[in-house]
């Protein structure tokens, strides 16, 4: 079953960041992976990461090649919730023979909550509010700073895992829910720094539909690199307004016409917030150039 995926094996990690940023010890331990889906993940074995910016530690799970060789270079997917459903569900399909060999060349990466995650998504994954131009920063500790979490994204495990794995800067980003909401976050900063963008059920409700003034703003030019956006949601989630909300963001980014943002919508028919998952991750999985 886990012929071409496989956790790795049991390791010390001396993970240190750049430019005299302080140096962080991960120990891996054996992660031991239920094949059987189910609504609660069980408790596995990971190495934790701790972010100055976030000021919290992460849980860390990685996923790499059976033939991994340090001597190669590997594309990277970065996906959130990585200990609930979202997580579950692309473990569980990475390791599926039929999905996996046009994937050999790809490390997954996943970041996990610690705690309360029902509090820490709200506080890591729901952007500051934008208006007239500007971010005004959140007063509530647990809601509302996707800005200090993108920065410990890309200023803290992005350069830990590069030292630490030899990749071609093609780096991908997977989330739900609250966190396809923070896909469009990532998608609408002034610098892209991922090659695909796939967002499955985004909150894209959150500050009262907040995400469309930060898109208004960052129209101009944008994006300024090849980059690929997948945007599903489920014909059932009328009441938590992911549907209308998806439907309006299809609507301006088609009018916008983004000349180098190759954007692809889907309605699930039937399904709601959670059953999105499996069959869109079905098809990000076998189509998607990592």
């Amino acid at each position: 079953m886990e012929k071409y995926y496989q956790p790795k094996m049991p390791l010390l990690w001396d993970l240190r960041r750049t430019k005299g940023m302080k140096n962080y010890l991960v120990t891996l331990c054996l992660v031991f992976v239920s094949i059987i889906s189910c609504t609660i993940p069980q408790q596995e074995s990971t190495p934790t990461i701790h972010s100055d910016y976030v000021n919290d530690d992460f849980e860390l799970y990685i996923d790499l090649p059976a033939d991994y060789s340090s001597a190669k270079e590997y594309s990277l997917v970065f996906y959130m919730d990585a200990n609930l459903k979202l997580g579950t569900e692309i473990r569980r399909q990475i390791r599926l023979e039929q999905n996996i060999r046009h994937l050999e060349e790809v490390i997954f990466i996943g970041i996990g909550h610690i705690g309360n995650y029902r509090t820490l998504r709200r506080r890591d994954f729901i952007p500051p509010e934008f208006t007239d131009g500007r971010f005004i920063q959140s007063k509530a500790e647990n809601f509302g700073h996707a800005d200090n979490f993108y920065k410990f994204l890309t200023l803290e495990l992005i350069p830990l895992i590069n030292e630490q794995y030899p990749n071609n800067g093609r780096f991908s980003y997977i989330g739900h829910s609250f966190s396809g909401l923070f896909a469009f976050y990532c998608l609408f900063q002034p610098e892209i720094i991922f090659t695909n963008h796939i967002a499955l059920s985004p909150s894209l409700w959150v500050n009262y539909d907040n995400i469309f003034e930060l898109e208004a703003f960052a129209s101009t030019g944008r994006p300024e690199k090849d980059t690929y956006l997948y945007h599903a949601a489920g014909t059932g989630e009328w009441a938590n307004k992911v549907l209308s909300t998806s439907r309006r963001m299809k609507e301006v980014l088609e009018k916008r016409a983004y000349p180098r943002l190759d954007y692809q919508y889907i309605e699930h028919k039937g399904k709601g917030h959670n059953g999105v998952v499996p069959v869109s991750l079905e098809y990000v999985l076998k189509n998607t150039d990592f």
